[in-house]
């Protein structure tokens, strides 16, 4: 009997021990981990055959075989549970990587072309399509592809809607899939016609309406796990969010005074403790550019630089823009991208193509050790020299997540100490010279204290 099942045991040790090697470069922790416990097994059975122990052989063995048979369910088991754990590794680092495209990529053009690139990359589709619907949910419309053709999309849209609509009215994500012998009834003769095996359509919805398609094409038949298909939604889900920033940019090329006012409200609701701070800094930039005799349009130009110098911050997730503690190194370069992401926005808008290097230097500082290009004082734009004054007193006076706004002599003392270091003296001189009631005023309706 013991004979039996030390055969029986040493039989699954040494099968265990084959997989494990065979696992060795696929998973090599997995392995010696395995390998490492086929050792102590080893040790564990001439400890307990010492004479100092007082258990019988066959339950030795047992204990063996016991610990051999979860070795061996472990070694098999093993490498599929450290493959899915990679796979969603790999999901997290692709939807953060469309994160970072969303985050950092301001043009329509660069924002669609690199979440498209990173689709395909990740699913590794054959060709992808984005439609978009109208509030009726049966008229569709192409909003990018990758490696199809216009017969394609003119057929989808028109004769073989239906397929597109009944994704759309059941808000669910569909899977189809050819049979292995390419005659599957129910599968879209469109989809089989340009030899397609598997379609996978996912509604994109944005506040519980659905505005649009994901439809992911394969050459060949996949068998997609339920992890995948919440993944493909997932993805889903941040293509709705590129679609909507991509919206909000396109709605800023036709722009008057009214919709540059609305889009900076809708920014600044993001972030509670900004509301009013564009419009303090335009209303005392065009104060301190009258002193300095600027012309009617000039002053015009400025107001809007004030209202838009901080657009850009529509890019940073919210959990930054109102984070109470210390910023990280990586939160604060998102941060400072922000001047260039301002006149990323703004640069489609013709009639304000003077005010793009205002705002893009705002941050600059006297001495050259401002960003984004360190320039320093004359060779920083005269507009922007004011709007880094203007932004600074605002900022102080306000009520920020890790402080409560400070006073108006607060906020003038720490200008004029920095005068000739951060902030031209010229344009801080002028600031000082402002009336004092239009200052208080401002902090007054900045909700800091006076």
């Amino acid at each position: 009997m013991v004979t039996i099942i030390l055969v029986f045991s040493i039989a699954i040790q040494t099968m265990a021990a084959i997989i494990a090697l065979f696992y060795i470069k696929k998973a090599p922790g997995v392995s010696w981990f395995f390998l490492s416990i086929a050792l102590f097994l080893m040790v564990l059975r001439r400890v307990l055959s010492l004479p100092g122990f007082f258990l019988g052989k066959e339950i030795i063995e047992i204990i063996g075989l016991v610990i051999s048979g979860f070795m061996f369910l472990g070694v098999i088991y093993a490498p599929q549970i450290f493959k899915e754990l990679e796979r969603t590794i790999q999901h997290i680092k692709g939807l953060l990587e469309i994160d970072r495209i969303i985050l950092t990529g301001l043009t329509p053009k660069g924002i669609i072309g690199a979440v498209k690139k990173a689709i395909v990359e990740l699913f590794d589709c054959d060709s992808l399509a984005i439609y978009t619907v109208d509030q009726s949910g049966v008229n569709f419309n192409r909003y990018a592809d990758y490696n199809l053709n216009e017969e394609f999309h003119n057929q989808i849209t028109s004769n073989d809607k239906e397929l597109l609509a009944q994704i759309i009215r059941n808000k669910k994500t569909a899977v189809l899939r050819d049979n292995h012998y390419g005659k599957n009834p129910g599968f879209p003769f469109i989809l089989k016609n340009y030899n397609f095996a598997t379609g996978v359509g996912i509604p994109l919805i944005l506040r519980g309406a659905p505005i649009g398609i994901l439809f992911l094409f394969s050459n060949k038949r996949r068998d997609y796990k339920k992890g995948d298909i919440k993944y493909m939604e997932g993805i889903a889900r941040q293509v709705v969010i590129a679609i909507e920033r991509i919206q909000t940019i396109e709605n800023t090329k036709e722009m008057n005074l009214e919709s540059v006012l609305a889009l900076v409200q809708a920014i600044e609701m993001r972030d509670p403790c900004t509301r009013g701070h564009s419009v303090q800094v335009a209303d005392l930039a065009v104060e301190i550019a009258r002193v300095l005799d600027f012309s009617e349009h000039k002053l015009e130009l400025l107001k809007f630089a004030g209202l838009l110098h901080d657009v850009g911050k529509i890019a940073i997730p919210e959990s930054i823009l109102q984070k109470p503690e210390r910023l990280s190194n990586a939160e604060w370069l998102i941060i400072k991208r922000h001047p260039v992401q301002s006149v990323e926005i703004i640069k489609p808008i013709k009639n304000l193509r003077e005010i793009e290097k205002w705002i893009l230097y705002h941050h600059e500082r006297w001495d050259g050790t401002g960003y984004p290009g360190g320039l320093k004082e004359k060779e920083i734009p005269l507009e922007a020299r004011i709007l880094a004054v203007c932004d600074t007193y605002s900022a102080i006076i306000s009520d920020r997540p890790y402080r409560k706004g400070l006073s108006d002599e607060h906020a003038r003392e720490e200008i004029k100490k920095f005068a000739g270091r951060q902030f031209d003296p010229e344009v801080v001189r002028i600031f000082l010279n402002i009336q004092e009631e239009f200052l208080r005023n401002l902090a007054k309706n900045s909700g800091g204290s006076s």
